[in-house]
């Protein structure tokens, strides 16, 4: 349960893989149609892929999976200097959904959307948050150096 806040720190690419699209990096160019090829045909309610930008359908499909899904994925580590906890390590990316996602090993996430995440409920309450939450920002530092992940949450259409 606990290393659900650098799990929190990778959800993009994962709420991308849904099926909604989404991500962190445009799409690799697909060839035009021709004349003898129809365009393909995007599955109904399926957006299209938007750089840095997730579907809430994608995002409401991976939190109703649970935490579970995640923590597989990945392995962390706390770290806690002079007494206080500074945020989750990474061990390990174990999942090609992370490909796209600017995160390494030895990166240690700080907050999820300005949350703190040291406890168990404080990231559940941060992954939860997720729901209804404009954006997902993930704070984290790379050889001591602040870095930010912002992936914007886009509403569908009104019809």
């Amino acid at each position: 349960m606990i290393r659900i806040a650098v799990v929190l720190a990778c959800a993009g690419p994962m709420l991308a893989s849904s099926g909604c699209g989404g991500g962190n990096k445009a799409p690799a160019s697909a060839p035009a149609p021709t004349a003898s090829a129809p365009p393909p045909v995007r599955p109904r309610g399926e957006l299209p892929q938007v750089p840095g930008h997730l579907p809430r359908a994608a995002v409401l499909a991976t939190l109703s999976r649970g935490l579970g899904a995640f923590l597989g994925r990945l392995d962390t580590e706390p770290v806690v200097e002079s007494g206080h906890f500074r945020g989750w390590r990474i061990v390990r990316l174990r999942d090609p959904l992370f490909k796209d996602v600017d995160l390494s090993p030895g990166d240690v996430v700080t907050r999820v959307n300005g949350k703190p995440i040291e406890r168990p409920e404080q990231a559940l309450n941060a992954f939860q948050g997720l729901a209804m939450d404009p954006q997902l920002r993930v704070a984290y530092e790379r050889n001591g150096k602040p870095r930010e992940l912002v992936y914007v949450i886009d509403d569908p259409p009104p019809r």
